[in-house]
């Protein structure tokens, strides 16, 4: 059977804070996927994650309060990332990479504030130093399609992550790439939003210890991004040492849909 064949369980692991849920795939050297505000598990592109797992063991956990992830950390951005080290050391994961996609990136960072030698490597999908550099509606336009889920508020969000409204080919094309996860039914919540707006708040870039952090740092950004400033991932460029960046030309916040391929070779080869 391929691995677009398989039907993903959806587990969980205990940790020392709670608890996370979660799939993984693949065979090889750890890669962690951190999905940004208001994201699931259905938000990843299953051919960019079917082509990272030819090389990596690829886990995608969901963020606290998403899906069956607890935790009693603090309701911070250091909280979300302290729950991303227990969930490294309940599968007792040897220094992964962190793929931080928008928060996720934010996450990361803040990983790698505390505990760099934990990890091996920083990849940042339309990234930003903290939420100083974020445009547009976003939260609104989020609560707003939680509250009243109709087409008028779900088109106005999807025209915000794409840059653009797609057309009906492309959202079919989505609508074939969303992640085959047995009984995952778990849409973004109010308290998840609460505790994500109260972390991206009070989160502030501290540049002096972003410039020691040596780890292998991959940044990727859509020069057309409505969501997120592009110059946010010039600046980590700036501030990472040791990294790469690389620029699409559109597909907006969600340009990993667009490219998903290229996006896993870049990935794969920046880290192999």
């Amino acid at each position: 059977m391929s691995m677009e064949q398989i039907k993903f369980e959806y587990q969980t692991v205990k940790t020392r804070s709670g608890q996370t849920g979660y799939i993984m795939l693949g065979k090889g050297k750890p890669l962690v996927m951190l999905v940004g505000y208001s994201g699931n598990l259905l938000h990843w592109n299953s051919t960019l994650i079917f082509e990272l797992a030819k090389k990596f063991t690829v886990y995608l956990p969901d963020n606290r309060l998403v899906g069956l992830s607890t935790s009693t950390n603090e309701e911070s951005m250091l909280g979300l990332a302290r729950d991303t080290l227990d969930f490294i050391d309940a599968l007792q994961l040897e220094k992964p990479i962190l793929c931080g996609w928008s928060m996720g990136g934010i996450i990361a960072q803040a990983l790698a504030y505390e505990s760099s030698e934990r990890i091996s490597g920083l990849a940042f999908i339309v990234s930003q130093p903290d939420y100083s550099y974020t445009m547009g509606r976003l939260h609104e336009l989020v609560a707003n399609l939680r509250e009243n889920p109709g087409k008028e508020n779900r088109d106005r969000l999807t025209e915000l992550f794409f840059s653009g409204m797609p057309s009906i080919e492309f959202r079919k094309y989505l609508a074939k790439t969303i992640l085959p996860i047995s009984h995952y039914i778990y849409p973004f919540n109010a308290a998840a939003q609460a505790l994500q707006d109260k972390a991206v708040a009070n989160w502030q870039v501290d540049e002096a210890k972003l410039k020691q952090i040596n780890l292998p740092a991959l940044i990727t950004v859509a020069k057309n991004d409505w969501v997120t400033k592009p110059e946010a991932s010039y600046k980590l460029h700036q501030l990472l040492t040791n990294s790469k960046l690389i620029s699409y030309p559109d597909g907006g916040h969600f340009f990993l849909h667009h490219y998903p391929e290229e996006l896993a070779s870049q990935i794969i080869s920046f880290f192999q």
